[in-house]
Formats: C-alpha cells, structure tokens, sequence
C-alpha cells in the first residue's frame, strides 16, 4: 500500500511546487525585485513568460490596442471637429468647479460611491457645477516595497486605481452628478509616470515596449560609474561625474533644452540595477526621471509612436468612452526634452522649438480631446510668458500661473505690486483671461519659480523663500491656502484652530481666493480650502507632504487611509451649512454670484493698486461690470476705486446695495477682501 502512495505524491510534487510558484507570483508585489518571496524568474535564465504577459496586461500599452478598437473604423472619429473652440459652453455650464484628490479624501469604501452619495445635490446648492477628480489612475506605489508619498502624480496605469473605485462605482457617480447637471473632469496620465508595468516592460526587453521611455542601455564596461544598488528597481540618481563619463561616451545628450528653462520641474538621469531581460540577457539601464527617479519620462519623439499611443488610449477612456467634459494634459516633462540646434544653425530658436517636442505633444493631445467632444486644460505650472503661446496651441485652458503664486506672495508680504504689474502685462499682450483655470491643483502648494518671470524675480524669490521658512535650495511651499494664511497671520496650527482667530483666519483665506473667484475664467476650488484643512505637523509624520493630510467627504462614513487626517479650521462642509458666516456660506455666495453673472465669461479691463491694495475690474457678457477689492496689508486701509460706468453696485458678502459714481472710496480691514457686482441680474443669486 505504500509503494502506490509514495508514487502519487512524487507525481503531485512538480504540481505542488508548479502552485507555489504561481502563487509567489500573484500574491506577493509584482514590482519584480526587492520582495522576499523568490521570484519565479530568479530561477530561469530569463524572465518568466508568463509574468511578462500578466504585467502586459497590466500596462498603459497593452492596453492601448483594445481602446483604440473602440474607435477606429467607426463614426466616433468623425463625431466632433478637431479644430473646436465652443469654450463658452463650458464656461456657462461650469464656472466653477470642485477638485477632489481622491488619496486624501477620508471615505469608507470606494471614493467614487461616496462622491455619489449627498455631494452632487450639495454641489449643486453651492454654485458648483463641475467636479474634478484626479488622479484616478492606479498609482506606482504597489509596484514599490518602499513606496514614497509624494505629489500622487506616478500613475502607471489607465484603469481606475483599487482605492478610487471601479467602472460600475464611475458609472454610478457619473448617472447622480448627471441629474444635478454636474460636469466631469480630471488629470490624464502625466508625461512622468510612475515606476510600473511599462517601465518594467521596456527594462526587460519585453517585444513592444522600446521606445516608450527615454531610457538607454549601459554597456557593462561602464556599470562602474553607475550607483551601486541592492535590487532590479532601487532606482537612483547618477552623480555629476558619472553623467560626464556617459556624455563623453555618446549615451547620454551633453545637455538638452530643457537645462535653459529656469521654471522646469527638476530632474535628471537615473540608474535600475541589473535587470534580466525576455531574452535572457542581463543589462543596466539609465532613464530620464522628473522630480522622483519614481517617475520616468516618456519619449514621445521616438519613431515607435509608443508614448502617443497611451496618450491617444488614455483620451479615448477618459473623453470618448466615459465621456468626461475636461481632460487634463499634464505634459510638462516633454517641454525641451531634446538637443539643442548647432550654434548659428538658422538663427534663434523660436518657442516651439525650445519646447520640443513638448509644444507639439500638447496641440497634438489638445486636438484629440476636441474630437471625442471634450476640453482640454494643461494642468502644470507653467511661467506667465508661457500661458499666451500655449493657449495658441490649441489648448482651451491653462492652469494660472500668472495670479498664483502673485497673490501668495502678496498675502505673505503685504505687497500687492508684484500681481499688478503681472496683470497688466497680461493685459498689454492680449492674453484671454478667461481661458485660465483660476486655482486648478493649487491647494497642494506654491511654486515659487514662477515670479521669476518679472524683471526683479529673482530678488521677490528669495524674499518668498524668506517669508515661506525655506532654504535656498527649496522653490515649492507645500501648503494648503489656510495655513499659508495662518503663516501670514503669524497662528501655529494650536492657534489658528482656537475661536478666537477664526474670523481673521477667514478673511484672510478669502483674501486669497479673492483674485482666483474675481477674475474670468473657470475657477477650482478644492475640498481643503472649503474645510480650512491645515498642514499635517512634520511630528505627525515625515513620509508626507504637509499638504496631503485627509480631509472627510460630506456625508460618508470616515475610513482610514495612508495618510493623516487633517486639522480643520472651518470643520467639515455639514457643519459650515448650519453657519451663515461659515466659510463655506461666504464662499458659496460669491460662486453663485459668479454662476449667474456669468464673470466666467468675462473681460479684465482694468487693475488698479496702491500699496498692498488691488482693485480688479471685468466687464460683464451681459452688461454691468464686476469689481473685486483686496487689501493685503496687515492693517485698515482707504481705498479709491475708478469705475468704467455709474450705478448701483451689490456687496456679494453683505447684501447692501452701494450707489456709486464714477469713483468709489472703500474703508478695507486688514486682509480683507471685497466682491461688488453692477449687474442685476446676480442681485438674486445669495443663498
């Protein structure tokens, strides 16, 4: 009897350990090295097919073709013109919009069915009609045994990641935010994507993948000057010296446009560990990364096609197939990814060759939103010399980079001369301000590269750096718009939460929002700002943004997260409702205001300041004009305002009605911020 046994459990062994294999493989983090599981390809003298093939199907590439076959050879291509520019449909639909980043938002369950839930009426009620959601894509932190918490800007995938939700939760939010008459959008896959299954792909040679990342293959006779790694994907940066030794070796560019752009986001070259390939070969690569070595760059001038691929199939989802009315384009990271001309080669570079080929990636992704039925908006921050060139492009929308981060700096010094100078620049060279997104993504931080467009920019950023605490070497503020008021105010987060601070608090959180609410354009404003969300205290933890904490959707059941709660100046958006001097009221007054004088659609005509006080004049589509009145400075100021036409005006926050000649004198509290419209027809619109 035993003989039989001990056969059938020799035969069941190659089964069992067949099992166990597949089981490492799909149980354990598949990033492909660093996990203390043996990998399955650890023992072949390649990399295991089958692993290869399921992280194809997990890639941005594999799923391009399955998208694509959607629309070609169908009428979808045909439904709507490349060249369209109907902005004021959206501006009248939407002027403003509510942005949500789902990794803070503190939900049982999926983020998706609690967005579904009271917040499309809430919306609705506060003059919202647009809901940003971004991003959604499944983040590169799966893919990493250490992941970093950053900016959540890694996508590495075009499907929903598991946290947001699924197609069924997206179909459900989609139907509730219909029957308000509430608009869709969110972020594309940036340009730096994360470190995942395409990245992975190409690093091992998989068929179909070159091409897709700036990323060249070292010869092993130089791996010596490449940074000494533990595993496959422990990623770092090459030192100076090591770029040198690759540049005279012809691998790498002896240096690219994009070194000449004082804006650009930092980043670099960076070095995998030794990778096996599909063929068995074992081979060390360098790749372009921006900011993160977490975040490769894809090269969308390569021959192959491949990066424009997954940026047509990401379209295709995200305007064609779901049918969301803005599409974000994130494509910064293309802006100078190239060689230079040879000196005296045709005379000066013009801007779109600076910016190659990120210029043309733009207008080309810009054109293929316009054909599925959507708007397009670019979404990084870009210089205010930049915003006019870019908007030629084609795009419908830029994300401001001309009042922000102006009006930051004119919080934290009082000095309202910087954000004058910048607008009327902007009125001199014609620039459309309503086609710029007021605030979009703005509640993360502040750039402060951006004030080095003015003539003395270099000074007003250091002097920002001052008033922000940073170093040197630090250009971005990670904050949310209440704490940099608090910082302004000179409140710790003890203080700012206390009573007895919170009207100051208030009014100088709405003297920020003030230039973003008072001028055309589609506004952002997000879930942290309407709840006052403060900075989570570097003691809370260290592996965060300060600007990251979590913040609780109306009406959802609280749910843990990877990230700290956030402290709450104004409390959650429930309990502002049952307070008429709420932030949340205040705010909701000035956006249906907005809304139904269609300030949106409007016209910058004229910027008047004195000291730390501004006055922003637009006229209104229909008539009438609005004026919006800040005083940045610390103290009570007096304020004469030049009107183009006389008549009654409407205080947005009081409700008093002023009669007004061609001049109006204003008594201004310190940091206060003030909204009078001449147009009857937003005299209704208070809640």
């Amino acid at each position: 009897m035993c003989g039989p046994r001990l056969g059938g459990i020799a035969l069941l062994l190659p089964l069992l350990m067949a099992a166990l294999l597949l089981a490492a493989c799909t149980t354990t983090r598949p990033w492909g090295g660093g996990t203390t599981a043996v990998r399955p390809e650890a023992r072949l003298p390649r990399a295991d097919p089958g692993y290869v093939q399921w992280l194809e199907r997990q890639s941005m590439l594999g799923a391009a073709p399955l998208l694509a076959g959607q629309v070609s050879g169908t009428e979808r291509i045909w439904s709507n013109s490349a060249q369209s520019k109907n902005r004021s449909l959206l501006l009248t639909a939407a002027p403003n919009w509510l942005e949500i980043d789902p990794s803070t938002v503190g939900a049982s369950g999926s983020v998706f069915a609690a967005l579904g839930g009271t917040l499309p009426a809430l919306l609705r009620q506060l003059g919202i009609g647009g809901l940003y959601v971004s991003p959604t894509g499944e983040r590169g932190d799966i893919w990493q045994e250490a992941p970093r918490v950053g900016t959540a800007d890694n996508v590495t995938a075009l499907h929903f990641d598991k946290t947001v939700g699924n197609d069924d939760d997206f179909a459900r939010l989609q139907e509730h935010l219909e029957a308000a008459h509430i608009q869709l959008g969110g972020d594309l896959p940036p340009a730096a994507t994360g470190l995942g299954p395409d990245f992975i792909l190409q690093a091992r040679h998989a068929p179909r993948f070159d091409g897709l990342y700036a990323m060249i293959s070292v010869p092993r006779a130089l791996w010596g000057e490449l940074p000494s790694v533990p595993g496959e994907w422990d990623c770092l940066p090459l030192r100076p010296e090591a770029v040198s030794v690759l540049q005279a070796r012809g691998l790498l560019p002896p240096t690219l446009l994009r070194q000449k752009l004082a804006w650009a986001e930092p980043g670099g070259w960076a070095a995998t560990g030794e990778v096996r390939g599909t063929d068995g070969q074992i081979r060390r690569w360098v790749y372009r990364f921006a900011d993160d070595p977490q975040r490769p760059v894809l090269l969308w001038q390569d021959p192959s096609g491949q990066a424009r691929r997954i940026f047509s199939a990401a379209i295709i989802r995200h305007t064609g197939l779901q049918g969301q009315a803005l599409a974000g384009l994130r494509l910064e990271a293309l802006f100078g990814l190239d060689v230079p001309a040879p000196a005296g080669e045709g005379g000066a570079a013009s801007l779109s060759d600076r910016l190659t080929p990120g210029y043309g990636a733009l207008a080309a992704a810009a054109r293929e939103v316009h054909r599925y039925g959507g708007w397009a908006v670019q979404a990084d921050a870009l210089p205010p010399s930049l915003l006019a060139p870019v908007l030629r492009m084609g795009v419908d929308f830029s994300r401001d980079g001309l009042t922000a981060p102006a009006a930051e700096y004119a919080l934290l010094s009082g000095d309202a001369a910087p954000l004058a100078r910048l607008l009327r620049q902007a009125q001199e060279d014609g620039l459309d301000q309503s086609r710029l997104a007021r605030g979009l993504h703005g509640w993360q931080g502040v750039d402060w590269r951006l004030l080095r467009d003015l003539p003395d920019g270099e000074r007003l950023v250091r002097e920002a750096q001052r008033l922000s605490g940073l170093d040197g070497e630090e250009l971005r503020l990670w904050t949310t718009p209440a704490s940099l008021a608090a910082r302004t105010l000179g409140l710790d987060e003890a203080a700012a939460l206390r009573p007895e601070n919170a009207e100051s608090l208030r009014r100088a959180t709405l003297a920020l929002l003030a230039c973003r609410a008072g001028l055309p354009g589609p506004l952002f404003i997000s879930l942290k700002e309407l709840t006052g969300a403060l900075d989570v205290p570097r003691s809370v933890s260290r592996d965060i943004l300060p600007s990251r904490g979590m913040v609780p959707l109306p009406g959802a059941a609280a749910g843990g997260g990877p990230v700290a709660p956030a402290p709450l100046a104004f409390g959650p958006l429930r309990e502002q409702l049952a307070d008429q001097d709420s932030f949340l009221l205040l705010t909701a007054r000035l956006l249906l205001a907005r809304q139904a004088a269609g300030l949106a659609r409007g016209k910058l005509v004229s910027v008047q300041q004195a000291g730390g006080c501004l006055a922003l004049c637009s006229t209104l589509p229909e008539g009438g004009c609005w004026l919006t009145v800040v005083n940045f400075s610390g103290q009570e100021r007096e304020f004469s305002v030049q009107l183009p036409a006389e008549g009654d005006l409407l205080d947005i926050f009081s409700g008093q009605s002023l009669a007004a000649g061609r001049r109006l004198s204003l008594h201004l509290a310190a940091r206060q911020s003030r909204h009078l419209v001449m147009d009857t027809h937003a005299a209704s619109s208070a809640p």
